[in-house]
């Protein structure tokens, strides 16, 4: 067993792992660009099998979680933690001549997690170890068959596999993580129990048709078919076309165990546009950028339906040293929202805070005001400081009289010496207010902080 480290052991932790680090990049990047060394077979057409395997460790501590009230919140006191996964597994295609490309992918994840998580997911249930099979599927590209529309027009799969829309505001994470399964925080399990998926692309227009059962926990039985529509506008420059817009959207239909989800139709419409860029006008503001994203979801009689949005602004610096970025975005959530599927594919997206997002609310209930400021010092290293405004949309719902409910500061640095090999640092603080004191019975400051590494092939 693995015990909670006092504060000097954890600089020594990060300090030993900084030093693993340096040697281990030094050592790696001559072969970031080399092929797969797990490769088994190749055949003709670049056909080939291959292993796959990648492990990831996180050691996390907190100072005053729940603030101040972990044990009267959680049933159990929630310091300092260690998760780890591993994910061994085996890929292959096989091209054929005229007929395109069979391909398919199984994998396995064990995850861990030692010492109560800042969720209590494993609380009661020891320091929990477990194994699943997550991906297994098998599937089919059309590659030149179909050479008027273009190379890989249609992709179809079946089986154990993830499925996500845009930037993950709706679709993610179709899986569970943490109780018995292990590993809340590093999430390594994705899959839907099984997922039927038609892809169609051609030119800029792409249309995926689907139909999973999720694979939560606990099991709520939820399955969901639908399609998704995505347009890309692109701009000549030169001889060069460069994608200064993306308009995209979907329809969905769910049935599940869970009652309000239950017969309910979903509807999203999602867009990014770099304005100045795609009308050739001001050309220093060709990196502005807005996007956004809207879902209504309309549930059964007897239910209310639910809305959830965001719309941000961001601008890099691109020729200044560092490539200084900043970005606003506001998030709305109303109480009869769903969050249903949605998942991490960058820092703030869509856990929002690696305190509150992480651990204590979900997008559901919730206003947030997100500012964000970006500084890229090398090729290999980005930091990003981000500032977390939360306040509910609805007091008496959540059992409070007030709307305020915390302010939260985050700084994760993030380190990829090559294409192997990733590491991230985060510190973070939240201080609460009347909500959150009046929710949690805590009012001291919440300090956190995390170290996590992952190696792939």
């Amino acid at each position: 067993m693995i015990h909670s480290c006092k504060p000097h052991n954890l600089v020594a932790i990060i300090c030993l792992s900084m030093l693993i680090v340096c040697t281990a990049g030094n050592v790696w990047a001559e072969d970031s660009d080399a092929k797969n060394p797990l490769r088994i077979w190749e055949g003709k057409n670049k056909s080939y099998i291959q292993g796959t395997f990648n492990a990831q460790l996180a050691y996390f501590t907190q100072s005053n979680s729940w603030f101040g009230k972990s044990q009267a919140n959680l049933g159990d006191s929630s310091k300092d933690w260690w998760e780890a996964a591993i994910k061994p597994g085996v890929e292959g295609s096989y091209f054929f001549d005229e007929f395109g490309e069979a391909y398919g992918r199984f994998n396995a994840v064990q995850a861990n997690t030692q010492n109560t998580d800042a969720a209590a997911s494993n609380n009661g249930q020891g320091n929990n170890s477990k194994i699943r099979v997550e991906d297994a599927v098998a599937g089919w590209r059309s590659g030149n068959l179909f050479s008027s529309l273009g190379k890989d027009f249609l992709d179809l799969s079946f089986g154990r596999q993830s499925y996500t829309a845009g930037n993950g505001f709706l679709f993610l994470n179709e899986s569970g993580n943490g109780n018995r399964r292990g590993g809340f925080w590093i999430g390594e399990r994705h899959a839907a129990q099984y997922m039927g998926l038609a892809r169609l692309k051609t030119g800029e227009f792409s249309a995926d048709l689907l139909y999973f059962r999720a694979d939560d926990s606990p099991d709520s039985d939820t399955k969901v078919g639908g399609a998704t529509l995505d347009y890309s506008f692109t701009r000549k420059k030169g001889k060069q076309e460069d994608k200064v817009a993306k308009l995209g959207g979907g329809a969905y239909y769910l049935t599940s165990d869970i009652d309000a989800r239950d017969q309910m139709s979903v509807y999203n419409i999602r867009g990014e546009i770099n304005p100045f860029d795609a009308f050739g006008v001001v050309p220093a503001l060709s990196p502005f950028k807005l996007e956004g994203e809207y879902v209504y979801e309309d549930a059964d009689s007897g239910f209310d339906n639910g809305n959830g949005w965001y719309v941000s602004g961001s601008y890099t610096f691109e020729n200044v040293p560092w490539k200084p970025g900043l970005l606003y975005r506001y998030a709305r959530f109303d109480e009869n929202y769903d969050p249903l599927f949605y998942g991490f594919s960058d820092w703030g997206y869509w856990y929002q805070g690696e305190i509150l997002g992480e651990y204590v609310l979900e997008n559901s209930n919730l206003k947030s005001h997100t500012v964000r400021a970006t500084l890229k010092p090398t090729d290999t290293i980005t930091a990003h400081l981000y500032y977390y405004n939360f306040k509910l949309v609805d007091a008496g719902d959540f059992g409070v009289d007030s709307k305020d409910y915390a302010d939260e500061v985050d700084l994760t640095i993030d380190w990829s010496p090559n294409d192997r090999l990733s590491f991230s640092l985060v510190g973070a603080w939240a201080t609460p207010d009347d909500a959150a004191k009046e929710s949690t019975g805590g009012n001291d400051d919440w300090w956190y902080g995390m170290l996590w590494s992952k190696i792939s092939f």
